[in-house]
């Protein structure tokens, strides 16, 4: 069987791209399936996050090329290839992709999976989004949301002709040498693309009220966006710097999750945010605005980390001070970082993935 992930551009380095390359180079290790991508075109000249040589990538453009004046050339592009390389499955990593690949499905017979990594209510940067969610429930062959609480809305929203499966991204280990967390740390750390999704204006609202108590303690920030001159004008306005440390795109993610104290995420909305499981695979506390989707899955308030009602700066900042000023909590959160965490285990995940493909392709 013939398994294609389906890409904008694979690679990228967000979150979307890490845990498609997780998934599949997963399954090109524990399946006897051909896995292979196909991106709209690559910008880089390789991808930010390891692909197995035994991957084969394919790109429909050469260059990049947006726009959906191009839309009936990418469509034809991609049935080409669809039978060139005998594909089966066309798994679209973001559900915009639909657009191309179900009018594809119905000239070739590919079976598509619609693998949906935003929560329903939310269509970022496309308004289009709700017109496609709508055609993948009536030609999809399966809808993939990353949460129990998505499915539900799926289901709730969309007349559906297709079964919709939830599959959570997968837990993955730290990459190098472990060691036993400390409270020592005085860093709090965050991830994610500087931008409004991430809600990093939020958490400059809670360094000011933060850290002004606390000194010793830094806030660092990893990702790169276009956001970050507002977000650098915002730490300069309120003194912040060499508190809070935009630190761009970094190669060693692990090492900044292995020296911290504790995660904060401080996200507008996600779908089920692969920062927290990081965070949990550290075995750091958390503590996170509670989102519609994803947090409340992760995150048991007031056990491994807090939960705090969404946009709360000030219920944050109490939280937060409350993990500054108390190593014993630290301590105490960090035991129970990977409660209830067998559903992410990698190979938990690759068993649904596995039988979403039996079932498929039925």
């Amino acid at each position: 069987m013939h398994i294609c992930f389906f890409s904008g551009d694979i690679t990228r380095s967000g979150g979307t791209e890490r845990v498609s390359a997780m998934i599949a180079n997963m399954l090109d290790k524990s399946t006897d399936y051909k896995i292979s991508f196909v991106s709209l075109f690559e910008e880089a000249d390789k991808p930010f996050f390891a692909i197995d040589d035994a991957i084969d990538r394919h790109v429909i453009y050469p260059v990049p090329t947006h726009g959906i004046q191009h839309y009936f050339t990418t469509v034809k592009r991609l049935k080409i290839l669809v039978k060139q390389l005998r594909i089966d499955v066309l798994v679209d990593i973001d559900g915009i992709l639909d657009m191309y690949a179900l009018p594809v499905k119905r000239s070739t017979g590919v079976k598509v999976i619609s693998w949906e990594h935003f929560n329903y209510h939310q269509n970022p940067g496309v308004p289009y989004r709700k017109i496609t969610r709508r055609w993948a429930g009536r030609r999809a062959d399966a809808i993939v949301t990353l949460t129990q609480a998505d499915k539900v809305l799926y289901e709730s929203n969309l007349k559906l002709r297709c079964p919709v499966i939830a599959i959570p991204n997968p837990i993955e280990p730290l990459v190098g040498e472990s060691r036993p967390y400390s409270a020592d740390s005085r860093t709090i750390l965050s991830c994610g693309r500087l931008t409004y999704q991430k809600g990093f204006d939020y958490l400059i609202q809670v360094a000011t009220k933060v850290l002004p108590e606390h000194p010793g303690w830094t806030w660092l920030v990893l990702g790169e966006g276009e956001d970050r001159e507002q977000l650098e004008q915002g730490i300069r306005e309120h003194h912040l710097e060499g508190r809070v440390v935009l630190e761009g795109r970094v190669d060693n993610v692990e090492d900044y999750y292995r020296k911290s104290a504790f995660y904060v995420m401080t996200s507008r909305f996600e779908g089920l945010p692969m920062v927290l499981l990081e965070a949990k695979s550290a075995h750091l506390p958390i503590v996170s605005f509670d989102c519609e989707t994803g947090p409340a899955e992760i995150v048991k308030d007031g056990v491994n980390g807090y939960l705090v009602p969404c946009f709360d700066t000030d219920g944050m900042t109490k939280r937060i001070g409350e993990l500054i000023d108390d190593a014993e909590l630290r301590e105490r959160f960090s035991a129970h970082a990977m409660d209830d965490t067998e559903r992410y285990a990698m190979r938990t995940v690759a068993i649904k993935w596995v039988n979403l493909f039996k079932v498929s392709l039925k």
